[in-house]
C-alpha cells in the first residue's frame, strides 16, 4: 500500500534508536500468502493487515506497481516466509473496514517486521489512531531511514513538493506549503496549504496536534504527508496523526 529526505525532525516520535518490541500479549500464527509488503494472509484464512506502516502497491489489479512495492513484498517474504511462524500483537482497534485484521507483526527471534521495512526504506510510517502503542518506535525507524536516504527516500518522489503544483492522484506525497487558512466545520478541522490544498483533521484526532488553536497555524510554513484525493474537485490529504505534519517555522 503506499513518504522524505528532509532532515527536520518531527515533532512526533521517540528516540532514533528505539527498538519496537510487543506491547502486550501475542498470538503464533502461521503465514500462508503474501498480498505485498504489509498484507498478509494466514493458514487460517484470516487476512492480517501490519499496523503503523505502509509499503508501496503492488496494483495487482490496476497497473504496474509503484516504485520499490515488488522490493518490499519479497523483504516481507524473507522476514516471514510462507509456510512459516509470525507472532501477532494487537493494539487498540482489532479490524479495518475490510474486515482485515490490524496487528504488529514479529518473527520468531523477536524481531519486528514493521521496524525491519522503515529502517531499510521500504516504507513508511502510517499511524491512524487509537492504534499508537508502537508509534515512538516505528517513527524513529522512519527518520533514521529518511536521514541516510535509504530506499523511497532516495526518490525523488519522496521529496517534498509545492503544494501549488502536487496532483490529487490518490497516491503518497510530501507537500510544502503556507496555511493561508484554517477553520473549524462540524466535525472537521481544515487547514488550506497555498489556497489550493485542503488539509482535514477529525476533531476528535485535533488535540493531538500543536499547536491547539487552529488559528495559530495560518501563516505558518508545513510540510505535510499522506495520500492526496480529489473531492468536489479539489485535492485533499486527511490527516490522522501528528506525524504527518511538520512545522518548518
Amino acid at each position: 500500500m503506499a513518504p522524505f529526505a528532509f532532515l527536520v525532525v518531527l515533532l512526533w516520535g521517540g528516540a532514533v534508536d528505539a527498538a519496537c518490541r510487543p506491547t502486550g500479549p501475542s498470538a503464533q500464527a502461521t503465514v500462508a500468502h503474501h498480498y505485498d509488503g504489509d498484507t498478509l494472509r494466514l493458514a487460517d484464512g484470516r487476512r492480517v493487515r501490519l499496523l503503523g506502516i505502509d509499503t508501496p502497491e503492488m496494483n495487482h489489479r490496476r497497473g504496474a506497481p509503484q516504485p520499490l512495492a515488488r522490493q518490499a513484498l519479497a523483504r516481507t517474504q524473507s522476514l516471514l516466509p510462507r509456510g512459516g511462524p509470525v507472532r501477532l500483537t494487537r493494539d487498540r482497534h482489532t479490524r479495518d473496514r475490510y474486515g482485515r485484521e490490524l496487528a504488529h507483526a514479529f518473527r520468531p527471534d523477536g524481531a519486528s517486521v514493521e521496524e525491519t521495512l522503515l529502517r531499510e526504506g521500504l516504507a513508511v510510517a502510517f499511524i491512524l489512531p487509537p492504534n499508537v502503542a508502537m508509534a515512538d518506535c516505528l517513527l524513529a525507524a522512519e527518520r533514521d531511514a529518511r536521514g541516510a536516504r535509504r530506499g523511497l527516500w532516495s526518490l525523488p518522489a519522496y521529496r517534498p513538493q509545492p503544494a501549488a503544483s502536487v496532483p490529487a492522484d490518490g497516491n503518497y506525497h510530501l507537500v510544502r506549503g503556507q496555511i493561508t487558512g484554517a477553520q473549524r466545520r462540524g466535525d472537521w478541522v481544515l487547514l488550506t496549504l497555498d489556497r489550493r490544498l485542503q488539509l482535514r483533521i477529525a476533531r476528535p484526532d485535533w488535540p493531538a496536534f500543536a499547536p491547539a488553536d487552529h488559528l495559530a497555524w495560518r501563516g505558518r510554513t508545513v510540510i505535510a504527508r499522506g495520500k492526496i484525493q480529489s473531492y468536489n474537485g479539489r485535492p485533499q490529504l486527511r490527516l490522522w496523526h501528528p506525524s504527518q505534519i511538520e512545522l518548518t517555522r
